[in-house]
């Protein structure tokens, strides 16, 4: 099913025999600047019929197949195979998710009406009407140009228009760090004022340039090898804001992979998936502070660090963030309902409920079972769990409250020392109990990992909803002052 999701093409808007178009990067980059509602409609059910229905019984195949998996691994109920990865049956692992998702429920209800309002500005009432979800199609391209450097002028409803929005790449440019190896070795500086080990002088000599013409598989990437200690490094020889919060993580992935080198081989895993991501994108997100931004030269002036700058900020990271958590849960959720066999497989009426309750968002026109859309919403990977990218991003910020608690940079409650700009750089004492941590591996159960490195074995939304809590906020008192509807029937 993977492959066939890559190898798919589909047929232009206006050129039907032009059948040669990628969905990433071709239709994207369309879709993304185009005003004409119906191409965007058009491109949005082209895409599901190519992928959704047509592996729609490969799909029915593959959940029955995982059932029987589940069950010759000694599982009587494959909903709890599908957790195996957290060490958590399916009611453990689905009372956490409800939890978290409760609790994040009240920020995203008001950050839904305030898109929801700017999308019925752009496209009018009878596109988007009012107290009913939003047209997910719409809603991607909306939320979708948050990924894309737009000008501040995008978004009709930004906190501060007047403010537009910092220019990473222009200033590492103007900075000197103007090539990947300056960028390597200055986060490279940044870890080891974390109190983490330096990187060997030698070690750039033996990283490799990734080899691709696409910018969006071009990343920077750390290696290991199971049967040695050993790292290695590949870089995307690209040079703008994207690659160089990478960098940040993909260097905490390098500092894991050799921390976790004391484990014996089987053991050298994360507690679980996407745990090492949670700390990687945690110092991604301290290195994004205006405050260390400044340190860095990045940028000039205080401004960045006033509200109309950092409700900007906390808005396009926002719309990054927030959104896609709900889409994370339903993705897990209907499987796991397919699982404990609660609904059928390609159930599709069952997924747009879903969808709609927890996100807001609804077809174009209805979508009944004659239809089928959920291999079109599963990013590729039909067996992927979401679960671990949903409580990584979770994890990411209860560890940047923790380590700005811990050195002083954030206090509740302080107007002078809020959590979003927190700066984490030149802090020694962060390293000791980080790299203990990254040793462990998976040897330990992932609460008793936390428990180590945070003081507390539970996962919490706290982190999430303190840094983006003067955002919340703003969307509250725009949306009364407004009359903005907050909600969905």
């Amino acid at each position: 099913m993977s492959n066939s999701y890559h190898r798919v093409k589909m047929c232009a808007f206006r050129q039907p025999r032009n059948c040669t178009l990628t969905l990433i990067p071709d239709v994207q980059r369309l879709v993304q600047g185009s005003h004409n509602i119906e191409e965007i409609e058009y491109y949005w059910l082209e895409w599901r019929r190519s992928t959704g229905l047509a592996t729609r019984q490969q799909f029915v195949a593959f959940m029955d197949l995982y059932k029987k998996t589940a069950q010759l691994n000694g599982f009587v109920h494959a909903e709890d195979y599908w957790f195996r990865n957290l060490e958590l049956s399916c009611h453990q692992a689905t009372t956490l998710l409800n939890e978290l998702m409760t609790s994040l429920r009240p920020l995203f209800l008001q950050f839904h009406a305030h898109v929801r309002s700017s999308l019925r500005k752009m496209h009018g009432e009878r596109l988007v009407p009012r107290g009913r979800p939003y047209p997910q199609h719409l809603a991607e391209v909306f939320l979708g140009n948050a990924f894309r450097r737009p000008r501040a002028n995008w978004f009709v409803d930004l906190p501060s228009p007047e403010m537009d929005l910092a220019n990473i790449t222009d200033a590492l440019h103007r900075r000197g760090l103007s090539t990947t190896q300056r960028v390597f070795w200055n986060v490279a500086e940044y870890y080891r004022g974390l109190g983490l080990p330096q990187l060997e002088s030698s070690f750039w000599s033996h990283a490799k340039p990734v080899t691709t013409s696409n910018e969006d598989q071009c990343w920077h990437k750390a290696w290991r090898f199971y049967a040695m200690s050993g790292t290695n490094f590949s870089f995307c020889p690209l040079n703008d804001e994207e690659r160089f919060f990478d960098m940040f993580e993909a260097q905490c992935d390098l500092h894991y992979f050799r921390a976790a080198t004391a484990q014996p081989t089987l053991l050298r895993e994360e507690p679980f998936p996407n745990f090492s991501n949670a700390l990687g994108k945690c110092f991604s997100l301290a290195a994004s502070s205006p405050r260390y931004l400044r340190k860095l030269g990045l940028l000039q002036g205080k401004q960045w660090w006033g509200l109309p700058s950092r409700l900007n900020r906390l808005y396009m990271q926002g719309l990054r963030i927030i959104f896609l958590l709900p889409v994370f849960y339903v993705l897990d959720r209907y499987r796991v309902e397919v699982l404990s066999g609660h609904i059928e497989a390609d159930d599709n009426e069952a997924f747009w409920r879903l969808t709609q309750m927890y996100t807001g968002a609804t077809a174009p026109h209805r979508r009944n079972n004659e239809q089928f859309d959920v291999p079109a919403k599963l990013l590729m990977e039909v067996d992927d769990q979401y679960t671990s990218q949903l409580l990584s991003t979770v994890l990411q910020f209860q560890l940047y409250i923790h380590f700005g608690s811990m050195t002083g940079q954030y206090l509740e409650g302080s107007a002078d020392r809020p959590l979003d700009l927190c700066d984490l750089s030149d802090h020694q004492e962060i390293g000791p109990g980080l790299l203990h941590a990254m040793s462990l591996g998976s040897s330990l159960h992932y609460k008793e990992v936390l428990q180590q490195l945070l003081g507390t074995g539970e996962l919490s939304m706290k982190g999430l909803l303190t840094y983006f809590q003067p955002l919340q906020d703003w969307l509250t008192l725009q949306n009364r002052q407004h009359g903005v509807e907050v909600g969905w029937n």
